[in-house]
């Protein structure tokens, strides 16, 4: 029985998914098993992961489930202490598993998160993280923080930089998976975890997050998240001390998919959210925020288009001034060193 099981959902991602694996066999720490569950790819990415020669890799073929249902089926075939989990077109630097395990052990943290690089625009995610006060360390809220410290704990992990206890996976249910959800069923499960458990983030960056290769990104209009479609999904594993804490963190991830669907002509949508978040009308702010969007609607998404087409270039183009002038410096390093 290995250390580690590394819990890898598969479909559809045969240009990229040797760069995953290969991240993973070039590992400081070897004291692992990849779980592949091959969510019903048709373009054989299943089968190169097959020919590998390496007796530590399992692969396992099923019908389509989503990435939640994958993860999970790998979540019940793990025998392991820990889990780590790894998408297909995501890649660790060869020292992630060594300094992840590391950090968990030496804590009482039911997960680690480690810093990571949002790649391809090259982005030391750290600094992010560092302005919005998410800093290595160990957290366990209380549920007297502020909502937006709790979103930001929250937030940072994903899966890629996630090393969990496999019991603590199994306890708050794995990852979301009806109806085949293929949005933010890993932010659930991870909002779970942060609201009952002590967590902890650790340094140097370790982690690449191809967001270039990702189906869902950039996309006008993402599908609802699970807990903003029925909140039940997360109150139900919150300690009645933190309930407050949650439905505060809610109602501002309520409100900016509100604001989204409201700006990018989505009114209908926009409309039959904010009634399921009423305690948004107790916010004079917000509230008037968000009606005026709702009102405008049909004329916004002109404007957001536009940006959409426009702000892109422009930033590029700002940003390769500021790198000239020496505003700005690039400092993150390739995921290939």
């Amino acid at each position: 029985m290995a250390k580690i099981d590394i819990i890898m959902p598969l479909y559809n991602k045969a240009s990229v998914v040797m760069r995953s694996v290969e991240s993973i066999r070039r590992q400081t720490f070897d004291d692992w098993r990849l779980i592949v569950v091959d969510d019903g790819s048709t373009d054989g990415s299943g089968d190169i992961v097959r020919e590998i020669a390496d007796d530590r890799i399992e692969v396992i073929r099923q019908e389509n489930a989503g990435p939640g249902g994958a993860r999970n089926v790998g979540i019940e075939r793990a025998t392991s202490e820990y889990i780590a989990f790894l998408d297909a077109d995501d890649e660790w630097f060869d020292i992630y598993l060594e300094n992840a395990l590391a950090g968990i052990e030496d804590s009482d943290a039911a997960i680690v998160g480690t810093m990571y690089y949002e790649w391809h625009k090259r982005q030391d995610m750290q600094r992010h993280w560092e302005k919005c006060g998410v800093i290595a360390g160990e957290y366990n809220l209380s549920g007297k923080e502020r909502p937006e410290q709790a979103e930001n704990l929250m937030l940072f992990f994903h899966v890629g930089n996630s090393l969990v206890a496999a019991e603590t996976a199994r306890k708050y249910g794995g990852f979301y998976a009806e109806n085949n959800c293929r949005f933010a069923e890993d932010t659930t499960f991870f909002m779970r975890i942060v609201f009952n458990e002590r967590v902890k983030i650790i340094g140097p960056v370790a982690v690449c997050h191809h967001r270039e290769a990702s189906n869902l990104s950039n996309t006008m209009k993402d599908p609802l998240a699970p807990f903003l479609a029925d909140s039940d999904v997360v109150l139900r594993y919150c300690p009645d001390e933190k309930l407050e804490l949650m439905r505060a963190v809610l109602d501002r991830m309520a409100f900016r998919a509100v604001r989204k669907y409201a700006r990018s002509g989505f009114k209908k949508d926009a409309v039959e959210l904010l009634s399921k978040f009423p305690s948004l009308k107790t916010t004079q702010r917000q509230w008037r925020r968000c009606a005026f969007e709702i009102a405008t609607s049909r004329w916004f998404k002109y404007w957001v288009g536009f940006k959409c087409a426009v702000g892109p270039r422009a930033r590029l183009f700002l940003r390769k001034i500021a790198r000239k002038v020496g505003l700005i410096q690039d400092s993150a390093r390739s995921c290939d060193e």
